[in-house]
């Protein structure tokens, strides 16, 4: 069975690196894609499944699908569908990719 982003739906053959969270997984690309919308204010990206965009903090409750953060907890957070990663979270997969690629 193969493993795909949670963000954009790609396979874990499409892909250069996935990183996995429990029961959620984003790619490379989504990665590069989620700090494009963590940058500024109504900033989305697209991909073939969802669009990624910021989860505000009114939402305060929406959790971190990878370390359970709730929003108010988090500096930052963006969703795609139901998969949702924090700022520390994407910076940790930073790490892991740059490893693994660099």
């Amino acid at each position: 069975m193969l493993l795909c982003c949670s963000f954009c739906g790609k396979d874990q053959k499409q892909v250069k690196k996935l990183i996995a969270g429990p029961d959620v997984f984003i790619c490379n690309g989504c990665i590069d894609r989620v700090h494009t919308v963590l940058s500024a204010t109504d900033k989305t990206a697209s991909t073939a499944s969802a669009t990624i965009q910021q989860v505000s903090d009114e939402n305060r409750e929406e959790q971190c699908s990878f370390c359970g953060k709730r929003r108010h907890q988090a500096e930052a957070m963006a969703a795609a569908g139901e998969a949702r990663i924090c700022n520390e979270c994407l910076d940790l997969c930073d790490k892991v990719v740059s490893k693994r690629l660099g």
